[in-house]
C-alpha cells in the first residue's frame, strides 16, 4: 500500500509539471525552420528515397509474391481446390514456406529501391551535363554556304521548256548527245 501511494505521488508530480511547464516557454521558438538547400547531403536524400521506396513497396510484393506461390502450388497440384490462390486466406504455409517467400518479398522490394535510385542517378548527372553545356562559353557559329543554288524542280517533278526558275533565269531543257 505504501509502494502504491508514493508511485502515485510521483505520477502526479510529473504530471502537474507536464501541464504548467509550458505556461512560462516561449513558444514563438517552437515553429520548426525550414530545411535548407544544402542542408543534408546528397546521399543521405538518396538513402531515404531508397527505404521510402522499399519499405513502401514491401506490403503490395508481399501480397503479389504470396498470391505467386499460391498459384505455383496450385498448377503443381493439378488444380485442386483446397490450393486455390487466396493471398487472404488462413495461412496454412509451413514456416520455411512463410520465410521463403518474406525472403523473395524483401529481395523484390530492394530490387525496385535500386531501379528507382539508379533513374534518380542517371537523371541528375543528365540534367547537370544539360546545365553544364547551357552555362558553358559555347558560341555557335553558323556555316555559310556560298555555292549557287541549283533551281528546285516543280511540284510535278518536271521542268516545261523554257521555264523560268525562281530567280528569273530561264531553263531550257536540251538533250545531251552521247549519253546513253
Amino acid at each position: 500500500m505504501k509502494n502504491q501511494s508514493f508511485i502515485f505521488k510521483i505520477i502526479a508530480v510529473l504530471l502537474c509539471f507536464s501541464f504548467f511547464s509550458p505556461l512560462g516557454a516561449d513558444t514563438s521558438s517552437t515553429t520548426p525552420e525550414p530545411y535548407r538547400e544544402n542542408e543534408f547531403p546528397q546521399f543521405l536524400k538518396d538513402a531515404r528515397r531508397f527505404e521510402i521506396i522499399t519499405l513502401g513497396a514491401l506490403p503490395f510484393v508481399s501480397i503479389q509474391t504470396t498470391l505467386g506461390y499460391s498459384t505455383i502450388l496450385y498448377f503443381q497440384h493439378d488444380f485442386e481446390g483446397a490450393y486455390f490462390p487466396n493471398p487472404f486466406a488462413a495461412a496454412t504455409y509451413s514456416q520455411d514456406e512463410q520465410i521463403g517467400i518474406l525472403l523473395t518479398s524483401l529481395g523484390i522490394c530492394v530490387g525496385i529501391g535500386l531501379t528507382d535510385l539508379i533513374i534518380q542517378i542517371v537523371k541528375r548527372n543528365k540534367a547537370k551535363k544539360r546545365s553544364a553545356i547551357q552555362n558553358s562559353d559555347l558560341i555557335i557559329t553558323p556555316v555559310i554556304d556560298d555555292r549557287p543554288k541549283k533551281p528546285l524542280p516543280p511540284p510535278d517533278g518536271f521542268f516545261s521548256e523554257n521555264m523560268p526558275d525562281q530567280d528569273g533565269v530561264e531553263l531550257i531543257n536540251e538533250e545531251v548527245s552521247g549519253v546513253q
